[in-house]
């Protein structure tokens, strides 16, 4: 059966795929972190395994086209953060696979290209890494159906783009263009956040499929919706005025520009004003602003290509040129102009990334992409020339190809619009003019007439990199001479998803005598008229030195510098090295803000607790000594009174925590507090004498000490006010019940740890061994001292020597005993592995750390890496069993319960052991 679009429009069938959509994110992900270790041994030859992955998804996404053709839907989702409703939901309508096809398809041929143009380069597998990750972003973004997932994959386009851009960091104007590119896209970011978040309150759905356009266009937040999304999109695909990070992105290396300014990045900010459409387009605002704007940048990057010598960034304008219009079409809302977009959208993909590459061909076999030294090249590389031809064509919109067609139901489609209509068909038709004279200059000038004066004698290229720009301007021409091919299996799906309501598509290279004809036959002459007379064209928009005195690049500079300006002279006046000041202010504020609270509060929301437990001598005394303790080292002077009174504070605390009933929180205070001791005294023995410092007058130590207790008093006053408020639900009772039934655990707080919140315990881990790898650098570098190979002389006594060598074995097998019994009785890996570094800690001041080395056997980092990954495998395990990642899997042996949850409990157990002694090993052997 052959779809039609009255088929399609009647209805449309939705229906839950399997993996398929995700997996082909996951497939060019897992194709990135190989591609820098495929990389080292095969070099350039790597790009034919990496094609492999996005030629997968391609070919994947061809097979799903029958079925979206004829009106299917295919969704998958997997909840992601359920409390907030935020689902990994992906949508495949003929919208999203148009644009899969575009990224997978084009992106496998980039694969190829770059392998060749960047052979010689020493981090083509960095490259390679970042294409594929950006690649991969990209489908996400056009795939994703939730709205903040479709963000975060946005977001990642843009840090991906970044490091695509400066890939040649040891270029200034790489830095300075992808920062631009940063910034500018990573502004219109913030603005489309704050959109999608009002957006999703608004329209009743956080999905794209789901939002209801009567309740948005009738909401009093429609004007600033459309305000914040117009930016995100605006400054995503360069619209005027954010136009100028595009044409300086050409910094990057060209496959870098093929890919991301002709198919992918640039198309991101269009394609999410397409998916909106639906939604946003029912009021006059949205069709005058798209009009207004999209028209202005195409002319703006008309007569801007005109203007540039150098190959690459004629195309870079022309590129901004076909933003604006593809804009400006969503605007029409009309029949043809919709239909126009489409096309314009999959002919400008095609010509464009081909001209992309043959530029970077013509670069690499001549050693220059100025016009001026270009010419006569065909006779040197046929082959590329003749794919240049091709696409030329299509970009100038001859016919019969794509781009033909598109440019006749462009004008079609503004005719429609009425007298407005044919204001902008006569700006179309001068910028569509210059376009044909750019496609010119590219053609025409450089690979006929006279030979050029070429850096070095020209050559044709190798097969990876003249066969991609050959298939896409072939795809030009058979798309436009056999169009119904499109119109059926991509156009008429992808019109049906943008205009949200059944449209009639029909393509056709012939439909009579029509005023777009016309305007077709007038851009034609009018673009041959200025090829042949293009240096007076050029000499005469020189002539306009007002619009060329200021320009995009100065303004952002200018912009740039005053607000480095403004920041440092922020800086200057709170920067000011104070850190009491500093904390006096922050103090004086978070009381401020709570009295604000307190005044702007009802009397029900305060509430006192009441006193439900008679007074425990024990929590009495431990909460007197964590006073005293940090009262006497507020005022005893001497950093070793400093230490051990903090010492003696951090004791009464895990006193206190013992009367609690919490023994697992008093054993880790009471071993934290330990190593933190011994941290800080050899931290602070190396440290040089210190003066001090701050005003010792009476009025000043009055107001250092106002300060203190007021916070004190403030935040004592909210944390009792705030546990005294009801919580909804009662999670702790669920904890207790579950707690032996579900996680065959009855110390309910290792439970929780390793096997009901398992996965912020893997994030906490995951961020002490970054902290531990980081800081080790910091504390201890070079060659070891003295301490090393003999032990601190505080420790020389031989009798002292003689008992730590069975206390520190002692404490070793305690730490065991707490990692095995964690799971029903206090301990635990996290308690088990302090004390386990303790154990080691005391071997390393009484023996030196070489003798510590010996006796734990591997360095601390591995230990560190091995118990990051028993942790991580304990939740693969789970996904291996077809369950969530991290759910606990058990075994029973002669009754005792054995599970993942023991496994992660001892990847805990070594990575807090490796952190803490790749820390304290590195100050110690500072030690001299």
């Amino acid at each position: 059966m052959v779809p039609t679009a009255a088929s399609k429009g009647d209805h449309e069938h939705v229906h839950e795929a399997g993996e398929g959509v995700l997996t082909s994110i996951g497939l060019i992900a897992l194709a990135m972190l190989a591609a820098p270790l495929l990389t080292r041994p095969l070099d350039d030859r790597a790009g034919w395994i990496l094609a492999l992955a996005p030629l997968s998804v391609f070919a994947y996404f061809v097979t799903l086209v029958p079925e979206v053709a004829q009106g299917g839907v295919i969704t998958q989702s997997v909840t992601w953060v359920g409390t907030l409703g935020i689902e990994l939901a992906f949508r495949l309508d003929g919208l999203s696979l148009l644009f899969a096809l575009l990224i997978s398809g084009i992106g496998t041929l980039i694969v190829l290209y770059a392998g060749a143009y960047l052979s010689d380069h020493h981090q083509l597998g960095r490259f390679y890494a970042y294409l594929l990750g950006f690649m991969a972003a990209m489908l996400g973004l056009v795939l994703a159906d939730d709205l903040i997932v479709m963000f975060v994959f946005w977001e990642l386009t843009s840090v991906t783009s970044f490091l695509l851009i400066s890939f040649q960091h040891d270029q200034a104007e790489s830095r300075r263009s992808a920062l631009q590119a940063l910034l500018i896209t990573g502004g219109g970011g913030l603005a489309l956040l704050a959109g999608l978040i009002l957006l999703g309150d608004v329209g009743g759905s956080w999905q794209f499929s789901g939002l209801s356009p009567a309740l948005i266009a009738d909401h009093a937040l429609y004007p600033a919706i459309l305000a914040l999304v117009l930016l995100g999109a605006f400054t995503k695909s360069a619209q005027v005025p954010f136009h100028l990070w595009l044409p300086n992105a050409m910094a990057a290396p060209t496959p870098v520009s093929a890919y991301l300014h002709s198919a992918t990045m640039v198309k991101a900010g269009v394609y999410l004003l397409a998916r909106l459409n639906p939604s946003l387009s029912g009021s006059m605002s949205w069709s005058t602003i798209l009009i207004t704007v999209g028209a202005t940048t195409a002319l703006v990057g008309a007569v801007l290509a005109i203007r540039q010598t150098d190959l690459k960034r004629v195309l870079a304008y022309t590129t901004v040129t076909v933003l604006g219009q593809l804009t400006m079409l969503l605007g029409t809302n009309t029949p043809y102009g919709l239909q126009a977009f489409a096309i314009y959208l999959v002919a400008h993909a095609f010509y464009k990334a081909a001209l992309f590459m043959a530029v970077g061909s013509i670069d690499h076999a001549t050693g220059t992409r100025q016009i001026s030294r270009l010419g006569g090249l065909l006779r040197y590389m046929p082959l590329t020339g003749f794919a240049v031809a091709l696409a030329a064509f299509s970009n100038a919109g001859l016919p019969p190809f794509f781009g033909f067609i598109a440019k006749e139901f462009k004008y079609a489609g503004l005719i429609e619009l009425g007298m407005a209509g044919w204001v902008t068909t006569l700006v179309m038709i001068l910028t569509n003019a210059l376009l044909l004279t750019a496609a010119g200059l590219v053609f025409v000038r450089a690979f006929l007439g006279k030979e050029g004066r070429y850096p070095h004698t020209p050559h044709e290229v190798s097969l990876p990199m003249w066969i991609g720009p050959m298939l896409l301007a072939v795809g030009g021409f058979v798309f436009g001479a056999f169009n119904n091919l499109a119109e059926v299996w991509l156009i008429d799906a992808a019109v049906q998803a943008v205009s949200g309501t059944a449209v009639p598509v029909n393509l056709y290279l012939w439909g009579g005598i029509t005023p777009a004809l016309v305007a077709s036959l007038l851009t034609v002459a009018l673009g041959v008229f200025f090829y042949l007379r293009r240096t007076r064209v050029r000499r005469r928009l020189s002539l306009w030195r007002v619009l060329w005195r200021t320009s995009g690049d100065m303004i952002w500079d200018r912009l740039l510098k005053r607000v480095f300006l403004f920041a440092g002279g922020v800086a200057d006046r709170f920067q000011h090295g104070s850190l009491r000041q500093h904390i006096s202010a922050l103090v004086v504020a978070i009381v401020g803000f709570a009295l604000i609270g307190v005044f702007a509060s009802t009397g029900e929301d305060l509430a006192w607790p009441e006193v439900t437990n008679p007074v425990n001598l024990a929590a009495l005394v431990g909460c007197v000594l964590a006073v005293a303790g940090a009262a006497a080292a507020a005022v005893m002077p001497g950093r070793v009174a400093l230490i051990a009174t903090l010492g003696a504070s951090g004791l009464g605390l895990a006193l206190f925590f013992l009367a609690a009933r919490a023994p697992d929180v008093a054993i880790t205070q009471l071993m934290v507090e330990t190593l933190t001791v011994i941290f800080l005294a050899l931290v602070l023995r190396n440290l040089p004498p210190t003066r001090m410092v701050g005003s010792r007058k009476p009025a000043a130590k009055r107001f250092h000490a106002l300060i203190a207790g007021a916070i004190g008093l403030v935040v004592s006053a909210m944390m009792l006010m705030t546990v005294s408020q009801p919580l909804p639900g009662d999670i702790a009772r669920w904890y207790l019940d579950n707690s032996l039934p579900g996680g065959h655990g009855a110390n309910v707080v290792n439970v929780i740890l390793v096997d009901f919140r398992a996965l912020d315990t893997l994030g906490e881990i995951l961020v002490v061994g970054l902290a531990a790898l980081a800081a080790a650098p910091l504390l201890g570098s070079g060659k070891p001292g003295k301490v090393a190979a003999e032990g601190s002389s505080d420790f020389g006594s031989v009798l002292l020597r003689h008992g730590i060598r069975p206390l520190s074995a002692l404490l070793a097998l305690i730490s065991l005993m707490l990692l095995w019994r964690g799971h029903n009785l206090p301990g635990g890996g996290f308690i088990g592995g302090l004390v386990a570094a303790t154990s080691a800690v005391l071997l390393a001041l009484a023996f030196g750390v070489n003798r510590a080395r010996a006796v734990l056997r591997v360095p601390p980092t591995t230990v560190l890496a091995v118990g990051l990954a028993l942790a991580a495998s304990a939740g693969v395990i789970g996904l291996l069993q077809g369950q969530a990642f991290l759910t606990g899997g058990w075994l029973f042996p002669g009754g005792l319960p054995l599970g993942t949850p023991l496994l992660f409990d001892v990847g805990v157990f070594f990575t807090v052991l490796g952190g803490v002694l790749l820390m304290l090993f590195r100050l110690l052997e500072r030690e001299d």
